[in-house]
């Protein structure tokens, strides 16, 4: 038996040996481990660590404000209190969409789907919801603790004013979508951003967006925003004067209710758009907001068309307001002159064809003044064939028709101006004497678009230029500097002697001083105008109510200095006096108001037939 302060065996000598070693080599390795970490790799452990606690978040430029030439505001910004989450700061998916979801009142399956749909971007806030109200706002609050990752900010929402008027020229905004940011014109923008999609909204849109901020703010474990660290503010974008006038488009508008169609007004003298309606319209305000799938379907599917720009993507025949064309050609041609005359018995003999008048019993003798003025159609199948297919073809592709005008604003349609070379090659059918004869009352294979029918209207009233219509006059920054001014830009003269644009002046005033448009005078205004009436095809109408004719009028006023042309087309609404011109007369008194606030404003006569 040993004593204790005997020393210890070699065998536990050896045993304590290895153990002190052991543990010496544990601490090295712990150590080297601490010094690897601290030093080799400090900076990269410590930048990880910052980002898990600091984050970099956009802040949103409000976009310009969109006003008429007056200056009033057509479209804002107002603020929307929006709710968001992180994606990657979201522990347990399921939990959170059913914490969430019983806050914002959405099925937590919705709000799973907006997390998941985030996750290629674990660190870039999702909107769940946006223009919260104040309730739901102090319950977000009182239960931060309980909703990880989620947060509350304020962004500039876009604002349509007075319903979103003007609709389709001014066009909407919304998220940039997948297929957009693969294109290069898009490369600057990433999800969620928002950009204008169609209209002014689209076209101007680098001018309208502004320059987005961004804020550094610090974050907990849960995701939750402690403290703001650093910001950089957004930068506004340029607001875009138009020509649009508010006050005519109102008008305008409140005229066109309850009708498909199109109202469009510009200045003769420059081509600047002034009105410009299309019906049925959407509200621009649901796209600010996120606009479901299954509301974008239905305005997709909805078989009136809401989101087709009609004043430029309509086509329809022109009806008798093709006869100014066929009687500019006529003129021009030497084919009639005013004192020619022709008999209408009510209807035209053409071989074995009849063709009939609009009235019963005909016009009897008719010169070419009171031809137009009541709109006769025999003695336009007669000066049409006399002109011959070929002049009229030429003169209706000098004032425009037929061809796209330039505004640039989405698809244009070009409309048609067949002609025998046409006819031959795409229906390969030869051209016909009876071709000739329905042209020169505007139907047959023509069709044009709104936008062509008053370009075409304010040439013949200002002498005969053909302007491109335009409709931002200048883009300015918040501080009042012109950034961008536009201007008149005339496309051609037409090639037609000035005799022969007077006449045909003179033929409109007849038409509303003591023709088929005499609801559009006004007392102390000289109106000239036309009315139209374009035949639907039966077969092709569909469903109940589509069978009635479009009702088309055109007009310029005063006569002798024209400030404004306009063209209203009436979709299924009838005769174009009496569907057509009220809205036409509504828009001009609005134009003179301050000749109709003296008590000078004449009542119109009943609404007549053409």
């Amino acid at each position: 038996m040993s004593r204790p302060w005997q020393s210890p065996t070699p065998l536990i000598q050896q045993k304590i040996r290895w153990t002190v070693l052991l543990v010496t080599v544990v601490f090295a390795l712990l150590l080297l481990r601490l010094w690897y970490l601290q030093v080799l790799e400090g900076r990269y452990y410590a930048t990880l660590s910052a980002s898990n606690r600091l984050r970099i978040r956009s802040v949103e430029a409000p976009r310009g404000f969109i006003l008429d030439r007056s200056g009033e505001v057509i479209v804002e910004n107002r603020p929307s209190f929006d709710v968001y989450v992180i994606p990657a700061a979201v522990p347990d998916l399921d939990e959170a969409a059913h914490a969430i979801g019983t806050v914002l009142g959405q099925a937590p399956e919705e709000i799973v789907a907006k997390i998941r749909g985030g996750r290629a971007h674990p660190y870039r806030p999702v909107l769940l919801a946006q223009e919260l109200n104040e309730r739901t706002m102090v319950v977000i609050e009182e239960r931060k603790m309980d909703l990880p990752g989620v947060s509350l900010r304020v962004r500039p929402l876009r604002s349509y004013v007075d319903g979103g008027i003007a609709a389709h020229l001014v066009g909407y905004v919304s998220e940039v979508n997948q297929e957009q940011l693969h294109l290069e014109a898009y490369r600057d923008f990433r999800p969620g951003d928002t950009v204008g999609q169609a209209g002014v909204e689209r076209r101007l849109d680098s001018f309208v967006r502004g320059i987005d901020g961004w804020e550094e703010v610090e974050t907990d474990a849960q995701g939750r925003v402690v403290r703001l660290m650093d910001r950089l503010e957004p930068q506004s974008g340029f607001s875009l004067v138009l020509t649009l006038d508010k006050k005519l488009q109102m008008a305008a508008e409140k005229a066109f209710a309850g009708k498909r169609g199109s109202v469009v007004a510009l200045n003769p003298q420059t081509g600047e758009i002034l009105v410009w309606v299309s019906r049925p319209a959407y509200d621009p305000n649901r796209f600010a907001k996120q606009l479901s799938r299954e509301a974008w379907e239905e305005l997709v599917n909805d078989p009136t068309h809401p989101l087709q720009n009609r004043p430029m993507q309509a086509q329809y025949p022109p009806g008798s307001v093709f006869k100014l064309v066929v009687m500019a050609a006529a003129l021009e041609a030497g084919a009639v002159t005013p004192e020619t005359v022709f008999n209408c018995p009510g209807y035209f003999r053409l071989g074995r064809t009849t063709f009939d008048d609009w009235k019963e019993g005909g016009h009897g003798q008719q010169d070419l003044m009171q031809a137009i003025t009541n709109s006769c159609n025999v003695y336009f199948y007669q000066a049409a064939l006399k002109a011959g297919i070929d002049a009229i073809v030429l003169v209706a592709r000098e004032f425009g028709l037929g061809q796209k005008t330039g505004i640039g604003f989405g698809d244009e349609a070009k409309g048609l101006i067949p002609s025998p070379s046409w006819k031959q090659e795409v229906l390969g059918e030869r051209w016909y004497l009876g071709d000739t004869v329905i042209t020169g009352i505007g139907q047959g294979m023509i069709l044009v678009t709104p936008l062509q029918m008053v370009t075409l209207v304010a040439a013949i009233a200002n002498g005969g230029t053909v302007y491109r219509p335009w409709v931002v006059e200048r883009v300015e920054s918040w501080g009042g500097e012109v950034v961008a001014a536009y201007g008149p830009e005339p496309v051609r003269k037409v090639n037609l002697r000035p005799r022969v644009l007077e006449l045909v002046r003179q033929g409109m005033l007849r038409v509303v001083e003591e023709g088929t448009g005499r609801v559009a005078r006004i007392r102390g205004v000289r109106v000239a105008g036309k009315t139209g009436t374009a035949q639907v095809v039966k077969k092709e109408a569909h469903g109940p109510g589509k069978t009635e004719d479009h009702a088309w009028f055109v007009a310029f006023a005063p006569y002798e200095n024209p400030e404004i042309a306009i063209a209203v087309i009436a979709e299924n609404a009838g005769k174009g006096g009496s569907a057509a011109g009220p809205v036409a007369r509504a828009v001009l008194e609005a134009a003179f108001s301050p000749l109709l606030e003296k008590g000078t404003v004449a009542q119109g006569p009943s609404p007549e037939s053409q």
